[in-house]
């Protein structure tokens, strides 16, 4: 688990983008966020990789860090790394779902595939009966609408209910944020969500920190998340199935065989393997695609060292698409590269034909963004 750059990166990959008029809600996974939080974290992460082949070569990385399917294309892609990326919104919405419907998630029969945050669930069932015709009359109850506005109305029009958050998926297409005030108000959705997020874990950590130094006992106990089964699993050899990130390698039929998939996962002794899941509908395919396509070029752009495939990246980001034109595009990224400085790959060791905006950018300083930030808080 890792943030490379911190609250500080955070800002800045928040405030430039909203120079140019592009607004987030978390900014972690896709879009110019996930792409430049993941191009930070890839030198650090390579490394890792190499020093565990030296002292560890057996051993099973297990990544919490987002951007989840960009930092395991650095994984798979730099090294023989066995490693496997865990995510909560899989079970964790299973029971959100299972709530809305008063039913126990440990009688649910289902299946859940795609891209991480972008998996969708393929079956619902109890005792054979598919539980879908359930959850769209339970959306029809506004208490249960309300709650999750983005995702129920992503489940209308593609027929799927998708794993991650309302105000993740809310930037992960073009369908809400572009559309203006209106249009975010009435599906609820969180501009910046993540910032005020950073600004109550930044009051947790003091708050652990003040808590590891006392000597008050700490309580501990299993979460739902998968890490602790998993070790449990390769060290008993006990069978489980969860649900893990790593290459396609074919199971799911429609996917490149190189890209990240979200899929049930076989794990023992022998360590951890994907299940077949067959073809995805075509429709949620499309949805996942262009971040398919972002997760690719990053890969290329971080070990390649080429900027084009920087812009790329972005041009292909639906909500980047939708708000910003190419020449915006290009400005943004020129003026984020510059921002982050030496925390990047270097992205100008191969040159292309491909034209840069032709401007410089000055470093950006993060004290500064900080004391806006705070002085928004007070406002």
């Amino acid at each position: 688990m890792v943030q490379v750059g911190g609250f500080d990166s955070t800002l800045v990959d928040f405030e430039i983008p909203r120079k140019y008029g592009l607004q987030f809600t978390i900014a972690d996974t896709t879009g110019p966020g996930g792409l430049f939080r993941a191009l930070r974290t890839f030198p650090i992460l390579r490394g890792l990789c190499q020093d565990m082949q030296a002292v560890c070569p057996k051993a099973i990385l297990l990544n919490y860090s987002n951007p989840m399917s960009k930092n395991m294309q650095t994984i798979s892609r730099t090294s023989d790394v066995r490693a496997v990326g865990l995510c909560h919104s899989v079970q964790g919405t299973l029971d959100q779902l299972m709530g809305y419907l008063g039913e126990n998630p440990a009688d649910v029969a289902f299946v859940c595939a795609g891209i991480n945050h972008m998996a969708f669930y393929l079956r619902l069932e109890k005792n054979g009966q598919d539980l879908y015709p359930r959850l769209f009359e339970a959306m029809c109850r506004p208490d249960v609408y309300d709650s999750n506005r983005v995702r129920f109305e992503l489940m209308k029009r593609l027929g799927y209910f998708v794993t991650e958050s309302s105000e993740h998926n809310a930037e992960y297409n073009p369908f809400f944020i572009p559309h203006g005030k209106d249009q975010i108000a009435r599906f609820n959705v969180p501009i910046d969500e993540y910032l005020r997020r950073c600004d109550s874990m930044i009051d947790q950590f003091e708050g652990l920190k003040r808590l590891a130094r006392s000597e008050e006992p700490i309580e501990v106990h299993r979460s739902h998340e998968y890490g602790s089964s998993i070790i449990h699993s390769v060290v008993t050899g006990t069978p489980r199935v969860v649900y893990g990130n790593m290459p396609n390698r074919g199971a799911i039929a429609n996917l490149p065989a190189d890209a990240i998939a979200e899929a049930p996962t076989l794990v023992d002794r022998t360590g951890l393997r994907f299940t077949t899941v067959g073809e995805l509908p075509p429709q949620l395919l499309g949805y996942m695609m262009p971040h398919v396509m972002q997760h690719e070029l990053f890969i290329r752009a971080a070990i390649e060292g080429r900027r084009d495939h920087v812009y790329q990246a972005c041009m292909l980001d639906p909500l980047t698409a939708a708000t910003l034109t190419l020449d915006q595009i290009v400005e943004m990224c020129d003026e984020l590269i510059a921002a982050h400085g030496p925390l990047l790959p270097w992205l100008d060791a191969q040159k292309t034909l491909v034209p840069c905006s032709g401007k410089e950018f000055a470093a950006v300083d993060p004290t500064d963004l900080r004391s806006r930030r705070q002085s928004a808080r007070r406002q």
